[in-house]
């Protein structure tokens, strides 16, 4: 009865109007196109890839060259700007150059800071998409259990209804009536539950998705076997985790980035050296000097020495970040394992087939009441019993697919087909 009910109900479902025209369904795959595309959390965090690439291509870059002109204002002549022959100008070109390797490691580590926001940013859309597809989860396993509720409240109501009618005629009790009606409000109480959770993932699936219309998850099939094989063991999971999660990625890329900077920042303590030419008309021992001119900084009093401090203290708290979260990525791959594990068991073991038994228990609780084939406490028992399994069970299928989902985030792969 709950699944032929539910494709008529669903737009029904939720706090808010929904109409046809203003309702997004969306598969498991489509809501992830969409993520990338309109997600503006995901938006920010490519321009720190591009700001990364910037400073790589300016680490590319060649020192500019500087020029510079003398003129005389009054030479021995009494002419104001005299720059015919018997004047005084001066010309002269330097070219600043970086030596000791300083612009390939600038450029080799500009490069790994930007491995460092490319794999920032894969993290960051894998966790987005984490949460997207546990609130499309959630959101379509309570609109299941919300459909059976309204189903039952609507057939408890008429039954509600009859027997405030014969009580007040006398023929029945006023217990019957009163506990008829406990029922009534308990399982009410249990709809606005899920309806309040309904309107906070509305809500979430809406700011992820950057969507004014409602949001209604329709997962293909596929993605919604409650059954899935996972081929892999825990010491293959964490070594997937080791390969392929983006938070190690980003964690290696900040290490070797910093290795690069502090050998940098130690070869910066190296001068650089300047080279140029220089004329000078009349200005020197004799008509049109020409010359070349070399120079450097002489390294006594700065030789980089706090840079060079900083870089190291950076690159000791990189490397103490990248085995965290290995530490951290290691226990997240373990953890998730062992709750699927849990998962898995109870599911197998307690609601295969349970769906069509609450069916069979709807299609006869009431009927078997009102023909006093049953009594008034073993209805309220087994109607409370049906409807706290309706949504107990439909709440463990969310919990699986969201542990699908979590240890997939946590080894980074794709772990089961769908």
């Amino acid at each position: 009865m709950l699944r032929r009910a539910f494709p008529a109900v669903l737009p029904l479902l939720l706090a808010f109007p929904s109409f046809a025209q203003d309702t997004l369904h969306v598969s498991i795959h489509k809501a992830d196109s969409l993520l990338l595309a309109r997600s503006l959390d995901l938006i920010a965090q490519r321009f720190e890839v591009d700001k990364a690439e910037a400073d790589r291509v300016q680490a590319r870059l060649f020192n500019n060259p500087s020029f510079q002109s003398e003129w005389s204002v009054r030479p021995s002549n009494g002419s104001f700007f005299d720059i015919g022959p018997g004047g005084e100008k001066v010309f002269s070109v330097e070219q600043l150059f970086r030596i000791a390797g300083q612009r390939s490691l600038a450029v080799r580590a500009a490069a790994q800071r930007k491995r460092l926001s490319e794999a920032e940013y894969a993290e960051m859309a894998a966790a987005l998409r984490y949460r997207l597809h546990s609130d499309l989860y959630r959101q379509f396993f309570v609109t299941r259990a919300l459909t059976a509720i309204n189903s039952q409240l609507d057939l408890l109501k008429g039954v509600v209804d009859a027997y405030g009618d014969q009580y007040d005629k006398g023929n029945v009790s006023l217990k019957e009536v009163t506990r008829l009606r406990a029922s009534y409000f308990d399982l009410n109480a249990q709809r606005v539950d899920l309806r309040q959770q309904l309107n906070a993932l509305q809500q979430e699936l809406r700011a992820l998705l950057v969507e004014e219309r409602t949001v209604l998850a329709a997962p293909a099939p596929a993605e919604v076997m409650p059954v899935r094989v996972l081929r892999q063991d825990s010491t293959a999971l964490v070594g997937l985790a080791e390969q392929n999660r983006a938070r190690l990625q980003a964690a290696q890329a900040a290490v070797d980035a910093g290795e690069l900077d502090l050998k940098l920042q130690r070869r910066m303590a190296i001068p650089d050296l300047s080279l140029g030419a220089t004329y000078d008309q009349n200005g020197n021992y004799l008509p049109d000097y020409t010359a070349l001119t070399a120079g450097l900084s002489i390294p006594l009093f700065d030789r980089n020495q706090g840079r060079i401090k900083r870089a190291n203290a950076e690159l000791g708290q990189a490397r103490a970040q990248l085995a965290g979260a290995q530490v951290s990525v290691r226990q997240e791959v373990l953890r998730a394992l062992a709750d699927l594990h849990v998962l898995q068991d109870q599911y197998t073991s307690t609601s295969q087939g349970f769906d069509e038994q609450l069916d069979q228990l709807s299609e006869s609780l009431i009927g078997n009441y009102t023909k006093s084939n049953i009594s008034l406490l073993e209805f309220t028992d087994l109607f409370e019993s049906y409807n706290a399994s309706i949504i107990a069970v439909n709440a463990l299928k969310a919990d699986l697919q969201n542990a699908y989902e979590e240890l997939e985030f946590a080894t980074g792969q794709r772990l089961f087909d769908r």
